[in-house]
């Protein structure tokens, strides 16, 4: 006899529809397990025999072939123990053999069992929830069978309802008698907070003092959806700086923020639901899978995980050359590609990139007295490729200040915010793009006149700028020309963006 159940499985980011198909015939008792199971979907036989015994059930002393559909696909981890467990049940005739049924519309109604079973029959909660969720519901409406304590980790999605249960015991009792099911989750109709554990602790930009430039600098770096270098002596506030653009990128809408919550669930981080730009910041000994995803089976890297938001490379000459180098292609495509065991996965990878780092070995060149040779810092500076480099869009000098003990007040986040939404809607209308949530904002640039373009045109000749920075300079000047209330381009615009866009090559190439 042959019984079936829905689950899903996660392959890095990606969830796949299992169809679980279990026979049960006469013949000396065996019991195995066919599709590409790993070592976790392997050991559910001893885990499944003793959860349906204690769960009061008779498994079945017969010859059991659990097949998982499709066949090309490794099943990973336990998440698929109650979907077997089910599958043997109907295949043995304890339980009713219906896997899916009409729904309203043209879509059916698919119930998936996603929980990992405990031996004494208990449902234990799996990861990547909502990632499962969103793979089965592409094939009908979904009414997913959960473990109770997953009720938090659950997110409202169209079509899809919850359904807990405590053990294997009140599954079956469910599924035999269809009145006996539990009430579905009741979720909010708006489950991502604005603010949260996802706003990095409630920092505020109001709380740095003064730096009125760098934070307008920034404020263009977030308008434009730019790439920023900050560089400044120890103990400047760059670091302080940096850690506050997430909170002046405009908010994540819906799907923006599922995709971000649905990431995170994948690599088994524990962020909560917001609307929130995420912030990674890595230490600066990470390594390049680390930074753009791998391993096996491949994971996001941080990269991936600031999709939407910012990433902070902290003291950025100090991550290893190789490392950075491997930012060049999502800092232009916007996706990391892998290729892991004969399998190629695309991740997202849409960041503000955000650096920072010393003018010098001792921190002091331009600033104080510096006791580095010319040759240290070139070595310093070299650290960083001239390919990386020119991808990042403006380099900011933050200045020590003198601090003040007077109570002064600051712009806020919210304000800074405000100012970037409105610039953002601008730049979005005059290029006819309307996509301006988190950090997915690539607009043209501005319309610009003779005279501005002559200047831009000019300095690109005498500066030897390549055509990606000079590209760079115009989207610049067009996040200025934003900010400002204008759809076109001022030479002014064009003055200030080269300004912001001196990349120093060397120690004598740059004064501070």
């Amino acid at each position: 006899m042959l019984g079936t159940a829905h689950g899903a499985v996660l392959e890095g980011m990606d969830a796949t529809v299992v169809l679980v198909e279990a026979d049960v015939t006469a013949g000396i008792p065996q019991f195995q397990i066919v599709g590409l199971p790993d070592s976790a979907v392997s050991e559910s036989k001893l885990r499944i025999r003793s959860a349906i015994r204690n769960a009061g059930l008779q498994f079945p002393s017969q010859r059991i072939t659990v097949n998982l559909s499709p066949a090309s696909v490794r099943k990973r981890g336990p998440g698929l123990d109650l979907a077997i467990a089910v599958a043997i049940l109907r295949a043995s005739g304890q339980l009713p053999g219906d896997t899916e049924r009409p729904g309203r519309g043209t879509k059916p109604v698919i119930v998936g069992f996603c929980a990992e079973l405990g031996l004494s029959g208990q449902l234990v909660p799996i990861g990547a929830l909502v990632n499962l969720a969103l793979a089965l519901r592409q094939h009908g409406r979904v009414e997913m069978c959960i473990s109770t304590g997953q009720v938090s980790r659950c997110v409202a999605l169209p079509n899809v309802q919850y359904y807990p249960f405590d053990s294997l015991a009140s599954v079956v009792q469910a599924l035999s008698v269809k009145s006996s099911w539990p009430a579905p989750v009741h979720l909010a109709t708006d489950p991502f907070s604005p603010t949260g554990e996802g706003a990095q602790g409630n920092v505020d930009m109001s709380e740095v003092e003064g730096m009125a430039e760098v934070k307008r600098a920034l404020t263009i770096a977030a308008s434009g959806g730019l790439h920023a270098l900050l560089v400044g002596p120890p103990g400047c506030g760059k670091t302080m700086l940096a850690e506050r653009v997430s909170t002046i990128l405009p908010q994540l809408d819906d799907e923006s923020a599922l995709e971000v919550y649905a990431i995170h669930q994948a690599a088994q981080l524990a962020t909560p639901p917001s609307r929130t730009p995420p912030l990674r910041n890595p230490h600066h000994s990470v390594t390049a899978a680390g930074l753009i995803g791998g391993g096996y089976p491949p994971l996001p890297g941080e990269a991936t995980l600031a999709h939407h938001g910012v990433l902070l490379l902290d003291e950025m000459a100090e991550f290893d050359r190789t490392a950075l180098n491997t930012l060049r292609e999502p800092l232009v495509n916007r996706h990391v590609r892998l290729a892991r065991s004969g399998k190629t996965m695309t991740l997202p990878a849409d960041f503000l990139l955000l650096g920072t780092m010393n003018p010098c070995p001792c921190g002091a060149r331009g600033f104080g007295e510096c006791r580095c040779a010319e040759r240290e810092v070139e070595r310093y500076w070299s650290r960083l490729s001239g390919p990386l480099l020119d991808r990042i869009d403006l380099v900011i000098v933050v200045s020590p200040t003198t601090p003040s003990f007077a109570r002064k007040v600051e712009e806020t986040s919210a304000s800074m915010r405000m100012r970037v939404s409105a610039a953002r809607a601008l730049l979005s209308t005059a290029s006819g793009n309307r996509s301006q949530t988190g950090h997915s904002f690539h607009p043209e640039p501005l319309s610009i006149s003779d005279r501005p373009l002559q200047l831009l045109t000019e300095s690109a000749r005498q500066l030897r700028l390549s055509q990606r920075a000079s590209a760079s300079v115009r989207r610049i000047a067009s996040a200025i020309a934003a900010l400002d209330g204008r759809t076109h381009v001022l030479a002014a615009d064009v003055q200030e963006a080269l300004g912001l866009r001196a990349v120093p090559v060397s120690s004598s190439s740059h004064s501070w």
